[in-house]
């Protein structure tokens, strides 16, 4: 058996791949139409085949030449025929062929011409009484016109979507390689076609056999290299390795997070018991304060300063106290300062986080509005004396930016000047009415 590529249809001269057809030929019919005088195994061009060293290669092209009138009907496209016969040897295709010529015609390469030089290679090359052609990869083939079930696996193939196989009345399509249906069960578990291991998951995929005579099979076969996937047994023990490996690496894990608990837990413990004994140290502080006194009280630091509302600010400061007994003790004040009223916010503090917190919980907060204070018009006697200059709108003697003259009358200040810009004032209208 030999391996050869069918040679495709040239496209730079303007071969016509639906037109142009590759046969193993191995005889020729007394009748026939043309290309039906053929006897053999068609084959798609492009594709790579296996058959018996010896066999002949016929390769038809055919290429358009232009119209054709007709008498009484539409003219025609037609073609001229290139015919040539190729041999397989043991190493491919010779690359000299045993014979080839143009015709003009379809119907003269078959003649007596071309159906001669046929007739004598195959006597001089005699086929294989049992001639068994191995489609191995399929090629780009011809193009199918029309849409119809593919004849591997009778699912619809549209047009242009596949490949026409045969001739006339009898040509039949078939999916591109690669896109019929595959079978609707797993591939895990199937014994590879190759190598008969079965498969495990992931490492097979079904393999569609085309056969012309048995028809088309699906097969199970191993991704690329069947040595390079376990069987069945080795990837359990696999799987089973890594199972083990992943409950180590889990234990492992929940042990560390177990002492850092741990670790953490004793970290708590140690400051809760250390916040214990500043607490208490604090008391006694505290109780020794109340029982000697405070002799003396010295400024030390001040650490935060802060406002809290625009009139009045917050400090936290660190103060050295001297005792009835002459010993020395630290505090922290919390305290306020700048305001017009008594604050009792704040206090004295014995630890320093106790004084933070407390400096930490008042934050700023604006004083609430309180709305200008409008002049409130009550019975008064208008002031004596000529000489006294009052505003007429709310009565008062006293004009900090100066008077305004309104148009009727004096006024004191913006209020009472938009007041009187439409009318008389207040004042004027109740002690002046007649005037």
């Amino acid at each position: 058996m030999a391996e050869i590529v069918v040679p495709q249809v040239p496209s730079d001269d303007g071969a016509d791949v639906h037109r142009s057809a590759r046969w193993i030929v191995t005889g020729v019919r007394d009748q026939g139409e043309s290309r039906e005088r053929l006897e053999g195994v068609e084959v798609g061009h492009g594709a790579r085949v296996e058959v018996p060293a010896g066999s002949v290669l016929l390769v038809l092209d055919k290429r358009a030449t232009g119209y054709k009138e007709r008498r009484f009907a539409a003219p025609y496209m037609a073609y001229d025929a290139t015919l040539t016969l190729l041999l397989v040897e043991e190493a491919g295709l010779r690359s000299k062929p045993l014979w080839s010529r143009r015709f003009a015609s379809e119907k003269g390469a078959f003649g007596s011409a071309g159906v001669g030089q046929i007739t004598k290679h195959l006597a001089a090359h005699p086929p294989a009484p049992d001639l068994r052609v191995r489609e191995i990869e399929a090629g780009p083939g011809r193009p199918n016109w029309t849409a119809g079930p593919c004849r591997w696996c009778g699912e619809q193939v549209s047009k242009g979507a596949g490949r026409a196989i045969g001739h006339g009345k009898g040509a039949r399509v078939e999916h591109a390689p690669g896109r019929c249906v595959l079978p609707a069960q797993q591939v895990s578990g199937e014994d590879c076609a190759r190598c008969k291991v079965a498969c495990v998951p992931g490492s097979g995929e079904w393999v569609q056999v085309r056969d012309p005579e048995a028809g088309q099979r699906w097969e199970a076969r191993h991704r690329g290299d069947c040595a390079r996937w376990p069987s069945p047994e080795e990837d359990a023990q696999r799987k089973e390795q890594l199972r083990l490996q992943r409950a180590a690496e889990q234990e492992a894990a929940r042990r560390r997070e177990a002492k850092k608990e741990a670790d953490r837990e004793k970290r708590a413990a140690k400051r809760r018991a250390a916040r214990g004994e500043e607490r208490l140290a604090a008391e006694e502080v505290q109780e020794r304060v109340e029982r000697l006194g405070v002799k003396e009280t010295t400024y030390v630091a001040g650490h935060f300063d802060k406002g809290i509302d625009p009139r009045t600010r917050m400090r936290l400061v660190e103060r050295c106290l001297t005792l009835g007994d002459d010993s020395t003790v630290t505090a922290f004040d919390v305290e306020t300062y700048g305001g017009v009223r008594e604050d009792d916010r704040g206090g004295r503090y014995y630890r320093l986080s106790d004084a933070r917190e407390e400096y930490q919980r008042h934050t700023w907060e604006p004083l609430p509005y309180t709305p200008r204070r409008r002049f409130r018009f009550e019975p008064a006697p208008c002031p004596s004396g000529p000489s006294v200059q009052h505003c007429d709108h709310c009565g008062g003697t006293d004009a900090p930016g100066g008077w305004m003259v309104a148009s009727v009358g004096l006024a004191c200040d913006v209020e009472c000047y938009t007041a009187m810009s439409n009318g008389p004032g207040a004042h004027a209208r109740r002690y002046h009415a007649g005037a």
